[in-house]
């Protein structure tokens, strides 16, 4: 991205100096061999998307919603769910006084194109860049509203993975100072009676956002959030019930005193001068690590030793529709209820490896809706045998894969896991992954 920038701006000014002595066709044969803009513009898209299952790139413009575009000039106000991401570029400032104007603009760009096709690439819509900080709405009329939490959420994960594991190396390398260099990121989901759509200032001056308690709230959270976190707010957090074992209650030194955060501050009251108790959480990003779409091997190297992959080892976990295996990705998208799982894990037998490979199948629902005796608590393991199995007794070479399968279902609204672990023969430790299922 930071190449890109300065490329750009390098044609920019050549262009301007030759205007006078090279015609269209002599400028565009000089500078065929930069990248052209909607290859630079979706480079990272490209990347990400396919992790998600997500296909084509997200070109939606910055500016209205595209399902709000009607609202335009008008007096017409709609009301829509969304959920709210704010992004703020925390530590840039003080660039402006250590660097050249010009590479702290090349910089701040790459960041801020960082972020936006980050945002775009999880189906976001880039609402508005404020300076340091970009403002972007998740869902629309042909988005579940259960989804546009999902897409906001591992749009938070990625960004903070991009940030620790190439933003800040890059800095480094440069000799730039990236200790204070991060995010904050709020977010927060506000159902249709919560979210009012309308047509801000006039016809060519305004613009048409959303208005509403949770959008107000998304501003304040990332004013909450620590560096390099994410805040998610009580609407998100209750809409989906999502787990307290994946987001924690944030602390801070006060008076030499640890104190908790567990709401929104400053405590606004409503209208009777009650104060409000805005519910608030900061997602446990090593947690959400474990069970990320995210390369298993680019997790195991950032995901403090709880992710152990195995290039000859695969987990992945499928929906049953009509007969048909769906690829499920994990913690992608909600699922319905009462739908058919297959967790499947293989193995490579043409290899080292000591067969037969033990595999320990553990499931854990959150939530309040599973039975409390199991709610939030890791289950007994199931367990399973890999072997290596002789193709037929008139062929005695080993079927080249050796896999087995667990059988589930959907039932609890929510976000649950299964955790796999692979054993070989001698029970030293192979692999351990979690699938993610979110089910409506």
């Amino acid at each position: 991205m930071f190449k890109a920038v300065g490329n750009r701006s390098a044609t920019a000014v050549a262009k301007s100096a030759s205007s006078e002595r090279l015609d269209s066709k002599q400028m565009s044969d000089d500078f065929s061999d930069l990248p052209s803009g909607p290859q630079e513009e979706f480079l990272l898209q490209a990347k990400i998307r396919p992790i998600f299952g997500k296909p084509g790139v997200n070109n939606l413009p910055i500016g209205t919603h595209p399902d709000f575009i009607s609202l335009e000039g008008t007096k017409t106000t709609q009301k829509h769910y969304t959920c709210t991401i704010f992004v703020d570029i925390k530590g840039s400032t003080r660039l402006s006084l250590l660097y050249p104007l010009e590479f702290v603009f090349q910089f701040k760009n790459a960041v801020i194109q960082t972020c936006v096709e980050t945002i775009r690439a999880f189906d976001g819509h880039i609402h508005r860049l404020m300076g340091d900080a970009v403002m972007a709405f998740f869902g629309g009329s042909s988005t579940e509203k259960e989804d546009a939490i999902a897409d906001a959420i591992n749009c938070s994960v990625t960004l903070r993975a991009i940030l620790e594991g190439s933003i800040k190396p890059w800095m480094e390398r440069k000799g730039l100072d990236a200790s204070d260099f991060g995010f904050r990121v709020g977010c927060d989901f506000g159902n249709d009676e919560e979210v009012l759509w309308g047509s801000f200032g006039y016809r060519n001056v305004g613009e048409v956002s959303a208005t509403g308690l949770p959008v107000d709230m998304a501003s304040k959270l990332q004013g909450l959030a620590g560096k390099n976190q994410t805040m998610l707010g009580q609407g998100l957090l209750d809409f989906v019930h999502w787990p307290e074992k994946y987001s924690k209650i944030k602390t801070h030194n006060r008076e030499g005193e640890k104190k908790s955060l567990p709401v929104v501050s400053p405590n606004i009251t409503d209208a009777d001068g009650n104060p409000l108790n805005y519910k608030m959480r900061q997602l446990d990003y090593d947690k959400t690590l474990e069970f990320s779409a995210l390369p298993r091997s680019f997790r195991e190297k950032i995901c403090s030793g709880s992710v152990k992959n195995h290039a000859e080892i695969d987990y992945k976990c499928y929906s049953i529709a009509n007969g048909k295996r769906l690829d499920y990705i994990s913690a992608s998208n909600f699922l319905e209820p009462n739908i058919s799982l297959v967790f499947v894990v293989q193995a490579n037998t043409k290899n080292r490896l000591n067969f037969p490979l033990k595999v320990v199948f553990k499931k854990t629902n959150h939530g309040p809706i599973p039975p409390e005796n199991e709610r939030d608590i890791e289950q007994e393991g199931v367990t399973r045998y890999l072997r290596k199995e002789k193709v037929s007794k008139y062929n005695q070479s080993y079927h080249p894969i050796s896999k087995v399968e667990l059988p589930e279902a959907t039932l609890y609204r929510g976000l649950h896991t299964m955790k796999c672990e692979v054993y070989d023969s001698n029970g030293g430790l192979l692999f351990r992954d979690w699938i993610g299922v979110m089910i409506r």
